[in-house]
């Protein structure tokens, strides 16, 4: 139950009443004349929204656990159900999910491009995109610089598209200089990119790298979809980061950039039961990980993992309900055609001014 529901009182005789902290500890209270009076501040019908009994910890299965909270019929009292979803029963579900939103979506029409991690979410979407569209429609990558994307991991990604017969691109540094037009070479984008930004920052770097790789290859494939394996946590994280800094969320789980989409068809998955579909991937894939990242990046994934903790499937009921809310007026990505890049509301001229710099020091843009 949440602390900040009670209030804890220290009556002593003759009514004196004082509050104490939630984390006092009894034995801190030995010799107080007086006893602890713990009292909800809320008019709230616990048995209606909560298992009358705690969950206690149970014997050993193999998969990934999910819980749900249910009403009784008449709504007097909730009851708690769990399930344990194996690898099949994972891949399943997800590709049950990405072949419904694929349907919906119109994507077998405009072609797909989708990275590849070789990790647990990419290749749940993988398995999904194959079983939801026309082999010839779908296209996947792995870019390779440090640790964005590591051989070993494009090794598996390759290993995967063979075995699903989707067509697939390893491109390695080099390669991807190239093809994104780069005037010096990745490593020297990237550490510039680590002295303007912060070497905490390579997750961010990596989302630009596979972004831009997907449109380009995107254009050159005639395909208008991007896919990503954004799920249920990523979207939570994004949406509390933009409504904490004053702005509606961005568009989901479909986003228009300018003629191209960005697709989401895992955003109702939780990262876990994604993880579950291929564990020993998922699990080579968290070691080989980069362990650094900014302050505020953790503080969204924090809170945006703690809303299904705090109540079970809480987190999609506000992704459903935000999406109710805003999704004929979602906060928009702008095109800025100098820098090819799609930027935020918050984008203000300062930040642009730093960004322009850093891609004008490593890319030729028109004439320049």
């Amino acid at each position: 139950m949440p602390h900040t529901m009670f209030q804890a009182y220290l009556v002593r005789p003759e009514n004196d009443v004082s509050l104490i902290p939630s984390w006092t500890r009894l034995d801190a209270l030995d010799g107080e004349d007086g006893y602890v009076l713990l009292r909800a501040v809320r008019n709230t019908l616990f048995d209606t929204v909560l298992p009358p009994e705690p969950l206690r910890g149970e014997g050993l299965s193999t998969g990934v656990g999910v819980e749900q909270v249910v009403p009784s019929d008449d709504g007097s009292t909730a009851h708690a159900q769990r399930a344990v979803l194996d690898a099949p029963a994972a891949q399943r579900l997800v590709q049950n999910e990405v072949v419904s939103f694929m349907e919906k979506s119109g994507t077998a029409e405009r072609g797909c491009i989708f990275g590849v991690s070789g990790g647990g979410d990419s290749n749940a979407l993988a398995y999904g995109l194959r079983a939801g569209l026309p082999q010839e429609r779908l296209f996947a990558f792995t870019i390779v610089f440090r640790d964005v994307m590591t051989q070993a991991a494009a090794d598996r990604a390759t290993v995967l598209c063979q075995e699903l017969g989707i067509h697939h691109e390893v491109i390695q540094p080099d390669e991807l200089g190239a093809l994104l037009g780069i005037t010096t070479s990745v490593d020297a984008l990237y550490a510039d990119f680590s002295e303007v930004f912060g070497s905490e920052a390579l997750h961010f770097f990596g989302t630009f790298l596979i972004l831009k790789t997907a449109r380009t290859l995107a254009s050159r494939r005639g395909c208008s979809d991007l896919a990503f394996g954004y799920n249920r946590e990523d979207l939570l994280a994004e949406m509390l980061f933009q409504l904490v800094n004053g702005r509606q969320p961005l568009a989901y789980p479909i986003r228009p950039i300018g003629n191209e989409r960005i697709v989401m068809p895992v955003w109702r998955i939780p990262k876990l039961v994604l993880d579950a579909c291929h564990p020993k991937f998922s699990l080579e894939n968290y070691r080989e990980r980069d362990a650094h990242t900014t302050r505020q990046r953790s503080l969204a994934f924090y809170l945006g993992h703690s809303l299904d903790s705090v109540y079970p499937s809480l987190g999609l009921s506000l992704l459903d309900g935000f999406q109710r809310a805003y999704g004929d007026e979602p906060s928009q990505l702008r095109y800025d055609s100098e820098l090819d890049v799609y930027v935020t509301e918050l984008a203000d001229d300062n930040r642009r001014s730093v960004v322009a710099g850093l891609l004008h020091r490593h890319f030729r843009f028109g004439n320049g």
